[in-house]
């Protein structure tokens, strides 16, 4: 490495260990500050539990807890919201009416949006009280629906039974008297489900009050069976359930059912104004209608609100049995026009809830075009992006393409010339192989005959077969002169006569070897190779392998044979092959 390079590489790794260290310095001057922050935020969120523990038992201890929090030191929104949502909790439960969202909001705009089911739920129900305070009826009751609505999901029972009150509260408002009952029977349902019987029983009373108003007599009777079954009522619960039974027998009773509830009945002047207008009521059905004008004129004269419509029902049917036809007729007009206003205002909140409604569903039309158009943007940019990279890839691969072809069409190339060079020495190479082939064929020819002529005592079987070799060789020797296949077509149908007898051509072979090398032959009779073995090693001669000469011989016994003969002539299985050791063994005899 020269010095440049190596004052380049020393300057690279000081900027390192520089940036390395500025880090380190940035982490442990933040430290501290992670540290007071984690601590303060672990106090805060201490407090918040507390707080929230103690909100149904002792609320005013709670609002105590949240009030020693300072506000300006919550940093995250999600603390801001917990603060806000338990502040509006403990409010409530300590009767202070709030009619502004200026508490409530942190939890509205963090909650609504990223809260728990649960988190939901609360705010949308203190939401709604907040609307109730500020008499936004309308708008208090479709809060409470987006309540219900996600209730399946939520875990706070008690907050969810105290919405289906709220929302009975606002149905009697409205005099939907069928969604009153039914709020009312979910709430008790939910009580009962947390073994709250206290409440269970309000909300079943006040079920039972919708029932009588609707005139629904099995419903009625059902629930005031329920009523009948608790033990354990107060005061003022039971002043109710006496007062529900003496509208039920108005309602669904003879005149002596009446009479007999009447006296069973409690002080009169010791109740509300709506159960003493009830009694007034009773006292007209059974033609006392003196003493039920006197209780009318104690609740008109009492200062204390009460129910205009239900009095002014009573008192027009009093006045027209007492003979007071004026006033009967008088009260019936206030009466009709009242309900009429009931009418219309509820047409309004019809009206309103399907203009709502329809609002709702524009705005969730509009929503899902814009989802759409963002769904379809998004996957006409997927689209052109993808395009965009298919074109990319194209063109790389093109390139690629273009120099694999260079690289190939280069190897090709080199690699054809490669073989014509092979080709070139191969043919050389044949020629010279060819060149000694016949060479050696002319030789192998000559020596047959020379033995042939020397040896005049040969049998005539051995002659035969040197004389047949002989026509072998010169047969192939001339095809290979004169490269016709005319010339080496006998060869073939010798070879193909003298093989196909598989004994005969193993008995020739060696008679063949016995002439030509009779040393070879010598050895393996002194090594007490019978003649069977013997034409089984001439065939390792001639050049076959082990598995050739299997299957040329067909017989599975050839292993055996191979086995005796090693063993004959000392040669080991491991130690070396039979056929290398049988072509070894020609060359040196």
């Amino acid at each position: 490495m020269d010095t440049n390079s190596h004052k380049a590489a020393i300057s690279t790794r000081s900027r390192h260990i520089i940036s390395l260290l500025s880090r380190l310095y940035v982490l442990i001057a933040l430290s501290p500050i992670v540290s007071i922050s984690s601590c303060h935020n672990h106090v805060e969120n201490k407090a918040f539990d507390s707080a929230e523990a103690l909100m149904e038992t002792h609320p005013d201890s709670a609002m105590a807890i949240l009030d020693t929090i300072n506000t300006e030191t919550l940093g995250l929104k999600a603390a801001r919201a917990r603060y806000a949502l338990l502040m509006s909790m403990a409010l409530d439960k300590n009767y202070i009416d709030i009619d502004s969202f200026e508490v409530l909001q942190p939890a509205i705009d963090y909650y609504l949006s990223k809260g728990t089911p649960d988190e939901k739920l609360r705010t949308y129900y203190y939401q709604g009280r907040i609307f109730q305070n500020q008499n936004d009826r309308n708008n208090a009751l479709s809060t409470f629906a987006k309540a219900i609505d996600i209730a399946p999901q939520c875990t706070d029972s008690l907050v969810i039974a105290r919405t289906y009150v709220m929302q009975a509260c606002l149905y009697h408002d409205f005099h939907y008297f069928d969604s009153y009952t039914d709020n009312y029977l979910k709430a008790a349902d939910t009580y009962k489900g947390l073994s709250r019987k206290d409440y269970e029983l309000d909300c079943l009373l006040n079920a039972l009050n919708g029932t009588i108003v609707l005139g629904d007599r099995l419903r009625a009777d059902s629930i005031l069976n329920l009523c009948n079954g608790f033990n354990e009522l107060s005061n003022e619960q039971r002043y109710l359930l006496n007062d529900y039974i003496l509208s039920y027998t108005i309602e669904f009773g003879s005149e002596d059912e009446i009479r007999t509830t009447l006296n069973n009945h409690v002080d009169s002047f010791e109740l509300n104004t709506d159960a003493v207008m009830d009694v007034a009521n009773a006292y007209n059905k059974v033609g006392d209608n003196d003493k039920a004008r006197q209780l009318l004129n104690h609740v008109y004269e009492s200062g204390v609100e009460y129910d205009t419509l239900k009095y002014m029902a009573i008192s027009c049917v009093v006045y027209k049995d007492i003979g007071n036809y004026k006033e009967a007729l008088s009260t019936y007009f206030d009466f009709n026009r009242m309900t009429d206003s009931i009418d219309a205002l509820k047409f309004r909140q019809t009206l309103r809830s399907i203009e709502e409604k329809n609002q709702i569903e524009l705005k969730a039309q509009a929503d899902a075009v814009l989802k759409s158009r963002i769904i379809w943007g998004c996957i006409g940019g997927i689209i052109i992006l993808t395009l965009g990279i298919f074109m990319l890839l194209l063109l790389v691969r093109s390139n690629k393409v273009k120099k694999d072809l260079a690289l190939q069409k280069a190897k090709t190339t080199a690699l054809e010339n490669e073989r014509l060079k092979s080709e070139r020495d191969k043919k050389t190479l044949e020629a010279e192989n060819l060149t000694h082939r016949v060479e050696q064929l002319e030789n192998e020819s000559e020596s047959l005959k020379q033995l042939l002529e020397s040896q005049e005592e040969l049998p005539q079987e051995i002659r035969d077969v040197i004389r047949i070799r002989i026509e072998m060789l010169n047969s192939l020797l001339a095809g290979y002169i004169t490269d016709n296949d005319q010339y080496i077509k006998p060869y073939d149908a010798w070879v193909r006569e003298l093989t196909e007898d598989t004994d005969e051509f193993m008995n020739t072979n060696r008679q063949a070897f016995q002439v030509s090398h009779p040393r070879f032959i010598r050895y393996f009779e002194d090594h007490g190779l019978n003649i069977k073995e013997i034409n089984y090693v001439c065939l390792y001669a001639i050049g076959l392998r082990g598995k050739e000469v299997g299957n040329y011989m067909k017989k599975r016994s050839h292993v055996n044979i191979s086995s005796a003969i090693r063993k004959k002539l000392g040669i080991d299985k491991h130690e070396t092959n039979i056929g290398i050791y049988v072509r070894k063994l020609l060359k040196e005899l």
